[in-house]
């Protein structure tokens, strides 16, 4: 007896089976292509498995555990919260850090980043200071500590990238990186507003 992979046992298809067509299909009818709405279909299935490999960060938990296992993720998110690694423009990365900085950089309530900030300063990888533009703030900075763990991790970081990255081009590279730059920006912006499209009312319910 032949089994269909893509059906149940009660001769049903599968919905794991279903839904790369189905995807396929709501994108022809927003107007691509079938090559291009299987692309995209290809597109969103590689981001689900960017999304699982970030969720679980298994790469970045083990250079936390060679370099201090007292440390964990979310304060590692706070080192890199107060040093700002990556500023989205000149005026963030100008910007003096607070403990209300760290609870939006990390999108958690304040109470919780205060409880976090808390946590690392014990840790002596960041310390509390004066601020610059107002004696009577307190503002969050790296210590000593703060930015030698910071400087190994990006290193170690950097070397297990480049491994991963060896065998591209160097067109590759720079293609790669101006068209993920486009897809990032425009998910901002689509989390920012409603979604536009010409998908017809009986897709409403995939949508929701």
């Amino acid at each position: 007896m032949r089994i269909d992979p893509d059906k149940n046992e009660g001769g049903y298809v599968k919905a794991s089976s279903q839904a790369p067509a189905q995807d396929r299909a709501c994108y022809e009818l927003a107007g691509f292509s079938p090559d291009a709405a299987a692309a995209i279909v290809r597109i969103d299935t590689a981001m689900t498995r960017i999304r699982r490999s970030m969720q679980k960060r298994e790469h970045v938990s083990a250079i936390i555990g060679e370099l201090d296992p007292a440390l964990d993720l979310p304060r590692l998110d706070v080192i890199v919260a107060v040093m700002n690694w990556h500023p989205e423009s000149p005026e963030d990365a100008a910007r003096e850090v607070t403990v209300g900085t760290v609870a939006e950089r990390l999108g958690v309530d304040p109470s919780r980043a205060s409880r976090l900030v808390a946590d690392v300063i014990d840790l002596g990888y960041i310390r509390r200071a004066a601020s610059q533009a107002d004696s009577r703030r307190i503002v969050l900075e790296a210590t000593e500590k703060g930015t030698a763990l910071s400087t190994a991790f990006r290193e170690r970081k950097s070397a297990a990238v480049a491994r991963g990255l060896a065998n591209w081009t160097e067109d590759e590279l720079k293609v790669f990186a101006g068209l993920i730059e486009r897809f990032t920006l425009w998910s901002k912006l689509a989390a920012a507003k409603p979604a536009e499209g010409r998908a017809p009312a009986e897709h409403s319910a995939i949508r929701d």
